[in-house]
């Protein structure tokens, strides 16, 4: 049998757009000399105010759902001389069917809303994307963690939904009448617990008067652009054989949560090995004899690649170096050889140059727990945390949070590490549980996808930045709207793995057809958690899950 030699496929990245909103002046973070020019002719993030993030935003929106808005009325046989589209919202006229475009803002009582951490805390981040502590329960159901908890919204309450734009704020609330409702989909009728504060819309109804109050018919989202002729090609991606014939199609490699530094939490319990599963994985990468490994030609890490630091770790740690230390040496720091940080580091680092000697291209996703920046755009994380990957330049590349790049000609790959859906996630309530008194406080969040699936109706990566989501205050343009359709969109360290193909608006279709304009949404199981990666299709956009179960062996 002929020799193989691995599937190939090209990549343009296009991520330094995020580097460039966040790198200070003269940064050093090594994203490109791109990033540096532009941010050599900017103020410094920190020197903007927060309000300017909303401004470009509902400026790099609006028109896309003003538009949305406007084929609604079309489609359900409206004139549109008989609606007014109002520019502000402090020139909207009581009692007249008007067209809104602005910001939602969702105020609650402050006992009610969900805890937001101001400062960057380890054991917070811990518990943001893990809340139930499994580390400290050491329990485990069905390989998946504890449901996330969501905040219902409940104007019984007290709780208030506004659309504000830089003129003013009018409140809102769903037309009760439905006899008298626009013939409108149920998909667009108001629903608070469908948004949340920062996600930009257009809304159609009318303000009470003497009320000050919008009574709001149905509301539209500015949604993905649309794919242009020559959306999604293949050139660019092929692998041979010996002979010239044609391997399998390319597939990339999709993970989170390695998690160097740790054992998973339900090690103990089960009797498996995290790093065992780890070092699974990379046999099957680095051999192409196995199952369909010769067809990968490439791997994203979609953050986690150091488990969460632990405070009485690094206390223990520092203690011990400031006992051997005498007076005239300087004392250690917690980032320095002996600190589990940088335990961390090294074993990610060794981890990847095995990869990368293969000859697999490897781009790697800061996530939470990164030694980089905590604000979104993360910048990648520095060259000399990780000196034998970064040895391969042509293999090896370390991007922003998010991430984005075309693999092949024209399929755009868009992900992040996961941090922008957990945290929308808590404010979109799924379903009230029945455990423990009060119904209302008691809820789990939509899933994962579904979650993903409102980013990608929203137009927006992530819609509750920085409301909640950490995030540096750009003022010309907001990096995150969605300004190209992604043809790959994944979510890293999510609980389980999920995905859905989504069409033009958005909606639910039943297979990717490679001859319509689809796009694939994935949720990246964490591998700390699951022991599996996803493999996807370059070409047909179908999913694989690979499990690594080292118990049953």
């Amino acid at each position: 049998m002929p020799p193989t030699t691995r599937a190939y496929s090209t990549i343009t990245p296009s991520w330094q757009r995020f580097h460039e909103f966040a790198a200070p002046l003269q940064s050093n973070s090594g994203a490109g000399s791109a990033a540096a020019s532009s941010s050599n002719q900017q103020q410094h993030p920190y020197a903007r105010q927060y309000s300017h993030v909303y401004a470009a935003r509902l400026a790099g929106l609006r028109s896309r759902c003003l538009e949305n808005a406007r084929r609604t009325l079309k489609e359900n046989g409206v004139d549109e001389d008989d609606v007014m589209v109002v520019d502000r919202i402090i020139q909207v006229e009581e009692g007249k069917l008007s067209i809104l475009v602005g910001t939602i803002v969702k105020e609650t009582d402050p006992k009610r809303r969900p805890v937001v951490s101001s400062t960057y805390d380890d054991e917070d981040a811990c518990s943001f994307l893990f809340p139930n502590g499994l580390a400290a329960k050491g329990a485990r159901v069905e390989g998946a963690q504890e449901p996330l908890r969501a905040h219902l919204f409940d104007s019984k309450k007290g709780d208030l939904l506004h659309l504000e734009d830089e003129s003013g704020r009018v409140e809102l609330f769903p037309f009760g009448d439905s006899q008298n409702s626009m013939d409108v989909d149920n998909a667009d009728a108001l629903d608070a617990n469908k948004v949340a504060t920062g996600v930009v819309a257009a809304v159609i109804g009318e303000v009470i008067e003497g009320k000050g109050v919008m009574h709001v018919r149905s509301i539209h989202f500015a949604g993905p652009p649309l794919f242009g002729h020559d959306a999604k090609s293949a050139d660019g991606m092929r692998g041979t054989l010996a002979g010239e014939t044609e391997t399998d199609d390319p597939q990339i490699l999709l993970v989170s949560g390695l998690a160097f530094g740790t054992d998973s939490p339900s090690d103990i319990k089960a009797g498996g090995s995290l790093a065992l599963r780890r070092e699974m994985l990379l046999e099957y990468l680095t051999n192409s004899d196995i199952g369909n490994g010769a067809a990968i030609s490439r791997v994203i890490v979609a953050g986690g690649g150091v488990a969460p630091p632990k405070k009485d770790a690094f206390a223990d740690s520092n203690k011990e170096n400031n006992h051997h230390t005498n007076g005239n040496k300087s004392k250690k720091t917690k980032y320095e050889s002996t600190s589990p940080m940088a335990f961390s580091l090294r074993e990610l680092d060794v981890y990847f140059s095995e990869i990368l000697s293969s000859g697999i291209p490897v781009d790697y996703i800061p996530g939470w727990h990164d030694p980089t920046n905590a604000n979104w755009p993360q910048r990648p994380i520095h060259s000399c945390l990780l000196p034998n990957s970064c040895s391969f330049v042509d293999l090896f590349q370390r991007s922003t949070n998010p991430y984005e790049c075309t693999v092949g000609e024209k399929v755009r790959v868009l992900g992040s590490d996961g941090l922008n859906v957990a945290d929308l996630r808590r404010f979109l309530p799924r379903s009230v549980t029945n455990a423990g008194g009060d119904a209302g406080e008691e809820l789990t969040a939509v899933s994962a996808v579904d979650a993903l699936n409102h980013t990608f109706r929203y137009g927006h990566i992530a819609p509750t930045g920085p409301d909640s989501l950490p995030m540096f205050p750009s003022s010309e343009s907001d990096p995150f709207i969605l300004n190209k359709r992604p043809v790959v969109y994944f979510s890293g360290n999510c609980e389980k793995f999920e995905t859905r193909v989504v069409g033009a608006n958005g909606e639910e279709i039943a297979s990717a057809n490679a001859e319509k304009d689809v796009s694939r949404l994935i949720c990246i199981p964490s591998f700390a958690l699951t022991g599996e990666v996803v493999l996807v299709n370059l070409k047909t956009l179908e999913c694989q899950v690979m499990s690594f179960d080292d118990v049953r062996l």
